[in-house]
């Protein structure tokens, strides 16, 4: 099976860009790692989809494909810990997410944490288990299965391991190029004219208006090489109970605590300050990424926390709306012919180091419901799951929001250099969570 174009170019831009997914799921409990091993290779012997790795072709020449491999215990990894507190866990975190999975040895690996004291909803000891995962591999949704084809209590679906591909034939494959191009020229013209009624239908009040880009504050930076991460561990009924979303509540407070943060550091916070959102789209084709990202304004000039919390919900139905459009999409439908060649010749050279004069959200949020908490892990029920979107040339603070069972957790992920104090970050957006939730009437 052969990687989509939109998938390949997450796999080329993970060489410039670490853009892996860190799914933690927490378990009340104490394991044995060695029975844990044995009970995900039974699973991943079932799950052929788990059994794969990426191979290149030479010189790209055309898109990589997906293999198969054998389950190997060293896709199981322990983490042996110094004073189990949770602490630790958090700081070993942070170095583990500045960290890039190579998907041509395995796209996924799970790293244990075992023997946590003070974890959160655990009065015991914890194991916290991370799924890491390449993005070329798997968005929010497919990864959040995937971990449930590992951990859940009934037994993974079943599906094979993709095809071996021989040398010869992906060379042979590889010729298609003035095929593809030809089709990329003709999917060129019909993009132009699904452009042109798209600017047209805009203009008629049709479709909402794409959103304008946020000046830059002083987390739009690069965030270097080091990374710290913290979690805000809720009840779900503080951000579901209040008439919203949990990803409206989320970005609610979000809205209060970036604020205060750019203030203590003596910045002016800009009256359009947003938020780049990821939202779902309708799987295509065989793309393992079905989701795009929009800018959310997050309203702060409005001191009506319950209004703002509407003019949220309502941008995001307008970005949802506009992302929907069948025009958008015929109008993107052209980069399914790009040429392998092409797209990492572009990907290669694209600069990194260019300072843009706006972004399209100053911060990210990432939100993905994973479900019933109805996982186990050796017999110890999972209480909460987490999880820290990427840092970008220009994104040096992110937000994660993720659902399971009743509880809701929020996944920071920042640089030392443009966050140099993230506990006094998550305490600000423990006090906006308990402020959205009282102004809400949760």
């Amino acid at each position: 099976m052969q990687l989509t174009p939109s998938d390949a170019q997450m796999y080329w831009l993970a060489e410039r860009i670490h853009s892996d997914q860190f799914l933690l799921y927490c378990f009340a409990g104490d394991v044995d790692t060695d029975a844990m091993r044995a009970a995900v290779r039974r699973r991943v012997a079932e799950v052929g989809e788990l059994r794969c790795r990426i191979r290149e072709v030479p010189k790209n020449l055309d898109y990589p494909y997906w293999e198969p491999r054998e389950y190997s215990d060293d896709l199981v990894v322990e983490h042996v810990l110094t004073n189990h507190t949770w602490a630790e866990v958090q700081e070993r975190l942070g170095s583990l997410v500045a960290t890039s999975i190579d998907a041509r040895t395995s796209p996924w690996r799970v790293h244990v944490f075992a023997g946590v004291r003070d974890a959160p909803r655990c009065d015991g000891t914890a194991v916290v288990v991370v799924f890491h995962v390449s993005h070329a591999f798997a968005d929010g949704a497919r990864a959040t299965a995937l971990v449930r084809a590992l951990f859940g209590t009934e037994g993974p679906p079943r599906s094979p391991a993709p095809d071996a591909v021989s040398m010869s034939m992906m060379l042979i494959r590889s010729l298609r190029f003035p095929v593809r191009f030809a089709r990329l020229v003709a999917a060129g013209r019909r993009a132009a004219a699904a452009d042109r009624a798209l600017t047209e239908a805009t203009a008629a009040g049709e479709i909402p208006e794409p959103a304008a880009g946020r000046p830059l504050v002083g987390i739009n930076t690069a965030p270097g090489d080091e990374r710290a991460v913290r979690m805000v561990v809720c009840p779900a009924e503080e951000l579901r109970g209040t008439g919203v979303t949990v990803t409206v509540a989320a970005l609610t407070a979000i809205s209060v605590a970036l604020p205060r943060f750019l203030e203590l550091r003596g910045e002016t916070v800009p009256d359009r300050l947003g938020a780049e959102v990821t939202i779902a789209v309708d799987a295509t084709g065989e793309s393992r990424n079905n989701y795009r990202n929009a800018g959310i304004d997050l309203f702060v000039t409005e001191p009506d926390l319950s209004a703002r919390a509407a003019l949220i919900a309502d941008d995001i139905a307008d970005r949802r709306a506009r992302l929907s459009s069948p025009l958008l999409m015929q109008r993107d439908s052209a980069n399914a012919f790009v040429p392998a060649p092409l797209l990492k010749f572009g990907i290669d050279r694209y600069s990194l180091g260019e300072v843009p004069e706006t972004v399209t959200g100053n911060t990210v949020v990432s939100s993905v419901n994973r479900g019933r908490a109805d996982l186990e892990l050796d017999g110890a029920p999972v209480m909460f799951s987490a999880g820290f979107p990427g840092l970008s040339p220009v994104m040096a603070l992110t937000h994660g929001v993720y659902g399971l069972g009743d509880t809701v957790t929020i996944g920071i992920n920042s640089s030392p250099r443009a966050v140099p104090d993230i506990d006094e970050y998550e305490s600000m957006l423990r006090e906006a969570i308990i402020e959205v939730r009282v102004a809400l009437g949760g």
